[in-house]
């Protein structure tokens, strides 16, 4: 019955607006029963197509009107391809948010942020917390982004979404890496407040480069990685020569900084990693130095990639 006045709805004979008759009218007219019509009008009242009012009837509602009171997906995320997909599509959609608010936030919403990011500092060491602090933290940015329907869209995959963060963050904060979580929150808010969404983006691709990498992923989901051989020594050694011939002592104070962004150790950097750290390492050199670093890079990349 539910799917049915759906349909009704998309092809255009329900218009937002319209009020359906009675729940009697509609159990004579589709040769139900008035329970099977009452329980539709929950559905669909639950899901944000109808308002449902004792004494005013059932009214449609316009897409934008109402959010969902219930989340459409329920379940737990248990499959990494499925988990990707979530991912991916949380990063479409909080691109735009973030984008829209860094350019369209008011002050008082720039003030709302801020809150809201300390309440995730306060958090630290407490996963629950965190992850409830951190949903907030975008659902205020999605609010500020000023767009009615992502809002929605944000929400319908909120607990599957949720139950993916909560353990992808229990993972993090046993590794320690807490701290660089954080401050990638802080890049992404502070990017908003500057009104610059390049920036913002970038901190918030960075912030799920920080979520899936180093098999944090994999041991989310119950499925630990197969484990991967450092780069080693030799990797280090030759970085640090070609390095230090570069930019001098400072190589000393980047390489190990490159490899923090990471959440790791530069004993412990392999081959997955391999290009994203020497990118880490070419945003922190002067402009003068980046072609032959480019150059040198490729080299590093053929050598242990």
């Amino acid at each position: 019955m539910a799917a049915h006045l759906q349909e009704l709805l998309l092809d255009g004979r329900l218009k937002p607006g319209d009020t359906l008759p009675s729940q009697r009218d509609l159990a004579q007219r589709y040769g139900t029963s008035v329970a099977a019509v009452r329980e539709a009008i929950s559905i669909l009242s639950a899901s944000g197509v109808v308002d449902a009012r004792p004494g005013r009837g059932t009214i449609i509602l316009p897409v934008t009107q109402q959010a969902p009171s219930i989340n459409l997906w329920l379940g737990a995320v248990h499959d990494e391809h499925e988990a990707r997909a979530f991912l991916d599509t949380r990063q479409a959609l909080e691109h735009y948010t973030i984008a829209q608010a860094a350019r369209h936030a008011t002050p008082e919403q720039h003030t709302d942020l801020l809150e809201h990011l300390h309440r995730m500092r306060d958090a630290q060491g407490a996963p629950e917390a965190f992850i409830q602090a951190d949903l907030a933290l975008h659902m205020a940015i999605a609010h500020a982004a000023g767009n009615p329907v992502v809002l929605r869209l944000l929400r319908a995959i909120h607990m599957p979404l949720a139950n993916l963060l909560r353990a992808i963050s229990t993972d993090l904060m046993h590794a320690g890496r807490f701290p660089h979580l954080y401050t990638t929150h802080e890049q992404i808010i502070h990017g908003i407040i500057r009104r610059d969404p390049e920036a913002a983006t970038a901190a918030f691709d960075h912030m799920l480069d920080q979520t899936t990498e180093g098999g944090t992923l994999e041991r989310a989901l119950g499925h630990p990685e197969q484990s991967e051989m450092p780069l080693g020594p030799d990797f280090l050694e030759d970085l640090h020569w070609n390095l230090t011939r570069l930019i001098g002592p400072m190589a000393d104070v980047l390489i190990p900084e490159a490899a923090s962004e990471l959440g790791l150790d530069p004993d412990a950097l392999t081959r997955t990693h391999l290009t994203r750290y020497l990118a880490n390492l070419a945003r922190q050199l002067p402009d003068g130095k980046q072609a032959e670093w480019t150059a040198l890079s490729g080299l590093l990349e053929k050598r242990y990639g």
